[in-house]
Order: structure tokens, then C-alpha cells, then sequence
């Protein structure tokens, strides 16, 4: 049997994903629809992120090529939908960039920085009835705190400096750590989403990323316990032999090696 040669181009990797959904194409791949894809695809942008936080640059290339067809495929859905093209969406984006860098493409000036966010958050043209409406509600938690943070700063609704903003983080900690000794389960909910909430507006303050904060330290915590296995291991026990006491003497050996 004689497969087709797809170039490695835009247009080659369409033709692609035609075949794929076509009459003689692959089953899984005919019943997709915008809603099933979804999934795959905020995984495949999960993924890219992981390579970025890793720096493994070849990983980022393989990544970036899945999120790419990821796209072209729902595009396709949409065209066979006669909804609208890749075409249509690429020149969507670009029309958007052109007119929204018009100290680029065109003679506007702005003082600085903020002058120029101001201006990009008002050229986004969009009705609103409060200053959060267009914030999704799709959002991962973590990133929507950022954006309510963010929105409401810009109107100056926000702390000082970044050590109020790190003393509401302790004040939230001691309404938590009340509610816990209440055991009253709902308001500890509550107290435990307030302190991430400013844990959040800490490195909003600090001009850090949440995200690769805790992506970070996700990945520090994951080296140190591979080394506490290995000491375990070299010592000849199992989890089941140990106690709390041990595994804080393997926890601090593992963060000094």
C-alpha cells in the first residue's frame, strides 16, 4: 500500500488530518468534536509547559508540534462545520496583533509601559458589567486569582508593598489555623482558599508566576524524595519499618545530598 507524502508545512499537516477524518481515515479521529477534543488539548498545553519549565528543548519541539495539530484539527472540525478555516483564524490573529500594536504598525506613541496595558485592555473593546466579566470561568483557579488580582490592581485596589501583601498571607494562616482547631470543616474551606488567594497575590506583588513557583518547588520536592527512596533502599527497608522520626532523618539527609 502506497501512503501519501505529507510535507512538513501548515498545509501538509491539513491534508493530514483530512485523511485522518475522511471515509477510509481512523475511527477515533471521524468521532471527534470540539468538545471531546478540549481535553486532549489543555493536556497537550500542560505538557508544553512541563518541557519549558525543564528546559529540555527537544521535548518543547516533539510538544509544540502535538499542541499545533491539536489546533489544526479543531479548526478542521470547524471548517467541515463550515463554521470557519485555519485560514480564517490565523488571519484573525494576525488583524488582532496588527491593531493592537499601533506604536509598531502605526505612529501612536504611549509614555510607557502602563500607558501601553491601559491602552491593550481597552482596545479589547469589550462591554462590560463589571470588571471581571471577562475573565472565564473555565480558568484554572490558580490562574483566575492572578487575572481578579490583576484586574482589580489596575483600578488600585491592592496592597502597598509586597510585605502587607505577604502579612495578609500570615492573617490568613491565623483565621485558618483557628477554624482548625474548631474542626468546623466548611469555614476551614473557606480560610484555606482566602490563604491561597494571597499566597497568590504575594507573587503577583513580587512580579513572579504562581505557576512556575509551585512548579518548581513540585520539582525540588520530587528530586529530594527520589533521594529518600534511595536511601531506604541502600539501607535495606521498607516504608512499612519506618516512622515519622525516620523519615525526617532520611528527609533531611536527602535535602543536604
Amino acid at each position: 500500500m502506497n501512503f501519501p507524502n505529507f510535507p512538513p508545512t501548515l498545509k501538509g499537516i491539513s491534508d493530514l488530518i483530512i485523511l485522518l477524518r475522511g471515509p477510509n481515515g481512523c475511527p477515533w479521529d471521524k468521532k471527534q468534536t470540539f468538545e471531546s477534543i478540549i481535553p486532549h488539548t489543555i493536556e497537550e498545553v500542560y505538557e508544553v509547559a512541563e518541557q519549558v519549565y525543564k528546559k529540555d528543548y527537544n521535548k518543547i519541539k516533539d510538544e509544540l508540534g502535538d499542541l499545533l495539530f491539536q489546533i489544526i484539527f479543531l479548526s478542521q472540525i470547524a471548517k467541515e462545520k463550515k463554521i470557519f478555516t485555519f485560514n480564517d483564524v490565523v488571519k484573525q490573529i494576525t488583524d488582532k496583533m496588527i491593531f493592537r500594536h499601533p506604536h509598531v504598525f502605526k505612529n501612536k506613541k504611549f509614555k510607557n509601559m502602563k500607558d501601553f496595558n491601559n491602552w491593550w485592555e481597552e482596545s479589547k473593546n469589550k462591554k462590560l458589567t463589571s470588571l471581571l466579566d471577562d475573565i472565564p470561568d473555565n480558568y484554572p483557579e490558580m490562574l483566575k486569582s492572578n487575572k481578579i488580582q490583576k484586574k482589580v490592581a489596575k483600578v488600585g485596589f491592592e496592597y502597598k508593598n509586597d510585605i502587607e501583601a505577604l502579612d495578609k498571607v500570615i492573617e490568613e494562616a491565623n483565621e485558618l489555623k483557628k477554624e482548625i482547631k474548631k474542626k468546623n470543616k466548611k469555614r476551614i474551606q473557606e480560610e484555606l482558599g482566602d490563604m491561597l488567594f494571597a499566597s497568590i497575590d504575594v507573587a503577583r506583588k513580587l512580579q513572579l508566576n504562581p505557576e512556575i513557583s509551585l512548579a518548581k518547588s513540585n520539582e525540588k520536592f520530587s528530586k529530594r524524595w527520589g533521594r529518600l527512596e534511595q536511601f531506604i533502599i541502600n539501607d535495606k527497608k521498607e516504608f512499612n519499618d519506618l516512622n515519622l522520626k525516620d523519615f525526617n532523618f532520611y528527609w533531611n539527609k536527602a535535602k543536604i545530598n
